[in-house]
């Protein structure tokens, strides 16, 4: 991880955030922006949502905040200064020293348990044709997921991959396939996501985020 600390030069207004409170009445993890800055004194950022309801974090509430630019993916620590009502609901937050980089390849990965459908293009009888697959997600990042199949997939092959609601507003991604290699009667396959928006990466790193707190708080 790569310790910067010029944070101006890396994040933009309008920037969607993640941002973590890890203790306190409304521990989670919620959606927001950068609205305003004012370089080495504060930011501005909307009031942080969840599912599109507000959360009210007062002064003094520590962040966690990250955000995914395509030099990589960025976090940062702040704490609330105050809440600002005019022109609209934000909060105040004050300006990192710091702000740490990793890079893409290096997404952080969770471990999960996720059913999904797989469709991949398949040759029978020199036709072409798609065909869906089962699949079972072990572990996932921003950056890729590895699953268990019944079918072996060519490496380099491109497949659809469908999250059947477990992902809230990603219904499916497109991605390449890294590795496939057969295991315990099964196919494990390691794929990257290519063609995907900023948003629904930013919806998986949610997710990836939200399941890192979850066995955060099972193993106490």
């Amino acid at each position: 991880m790569e310790k910067l600390v010029k944070f101006e030069k890396y994040i933009t207004i309008n920037q969607k955030l993640l941002v973590e409170v890890k203790v306190g009445d409304h521990a989670g993890i919620f959606d927001s922006r950068i609205e305003d800055m004012e370089a080495g004194d504060s930011i501005m950022i909307s009031m942080p949502t969840d599912k599109g309801r507000a959360v009210p974090l007062a002064p003094n509430t520590r962040l966690h905040l990250s955000y995914v630019m395509d030099m990589g993916r960025f976090s940062f620590k702040s704490i609330v200064l105050d809440r600002v009502k005019e022109p609209r609901m934000m909060l105040k937050i004050a300006f990192p020293d710091a702000v740490f980089r990793q890079e893409l390849r290096s997404f952080f990965r969770v471990d999960t348990r996720l059913s999904v459908k797989v469709m991949v293009t398949v040759k029978i009888d020199d036709v072409w044709t798609q065909k869906l697959f089962e699949g079972k997600v072990v572990d996932m990042s921003g950056g890729g997921l590895r699953m268990f199949t019944d079918i072996h997939i060519e490496k380099d092959a491109t497949i659809e991959i469908y999250f059947l609601g477990s992902i809230e507003k990603v219904d499916q991604v497109k991605a390449q396939v890294m590795r496939c290699r057969s295991m315990e009667g099964k196919f494990e396959v390691g794929v990257r996501f290519v063609d995907i928006s900023q948003t629904d990466r930013d919806r998986i790193i949610k997710y990836v985020f939200k399941r890192q707190v979850e066995q955060r708080k099972l193993l106490g």
